[in-house]
């Protein structure tokens, strides 16, 4: 029978504790800033195209994409994964900026640049398909996939279905009142684009230690590793 070494280091226990920590207080913050937004903003552009809560939705959908980005350039070893990951990030921020873009550049501008940006994305992870397989083989089963997962599912399907007009005309019935429905949707929004930034700097978190790792080994053992030419 096999021996395993049980070690009472809490370290992994600290870990999880300070991100526990981090994150409750982000959420906290956000929580406080929809109540801010509703007791200050004006009644006709609560939860409106123009309130602060799409800014700061876009704002998530922007560190996130920089963020993915970020990690594409520096870690090539990761780069078809987080150039998609950037990718679909990135178009979803110009999805958000629709008004604006039609309304400056020409209309049906956001179409031009999101579609251009997967385009483009899909051209580089065909031309490194073996790559890209073999990160998301590896990048299903860590912590921050579920994140990711979890804030896509929940902000591109549930919260698009949970904000259904029938939905809450039957919800509310004869004192139905769009304002409702949007400040309740846009919030479950809002929480989605949270987890989604949340698995963006996991991800990133993720990469950098297996990055060390491999480094520290290749230092500790040069010759086990191929050299370059």
């Amino acid at each position: 029978m096999a021996n395993h070494k049980i070690t009472s280091n809490p370290k992994g226990f600290k870990t999880a504790l300070l991100r526990l920590i981090i994150y409750s207080a982000f959420i906290y913050l956000l929580a406080e800033f929809l109540k801010w937004n509703v007791q200050h903003e004006a009644a006709s552009n609560k939860f409106s195209e123009d309130s602060a809560v799409e800014y700061v939705q876009s704002l998530l959908l922007l560190i996130s994409s920089i963020i993915f980005l970020y990690i594409s350039l520096k870690y090539k070893s990761i780069f078809p994964l987080s150039f998609a990951l950037f990718a679909f990030m990135m178009a979803s921020f110009i999805r958000e900026q629709d008004a604006f873009l039609d309304e400056h550049i020409y209309d049906g501008a956001w179409q031009t640049g999101a579609f251009g940006l997967l385009i483009l994305a899909t051209l580089l992870i065909y031309r490194k398909k073996a790559l890209f397989f073999s990160n998301l083989n590896d990048f299903v089963h860590q912590f921050s996939f579920g994140i990711l997962l979890s804030g896509i599912v929940t902000t591109y399907i549930f919260a698009r279905l949970y904000g259904r007009k029938v939905f809450w005309m039957a919800v509310m019935e004869t004192q139905y009142t769009r304002d409702v429905k949007n400040v309740s949707e846009e919030s479950l929004e809002l929480f989605g684009y949270t987890l989604i930034l949340v698995a963006s700097i996991e991800f990133y978190l993720l990469v950098r230690a297996k990055s060390n790792n491999m480094e520290s080994e290749i230092q500790k053992s040069p010759s086990s590793f191929p050299i370059s030419a």
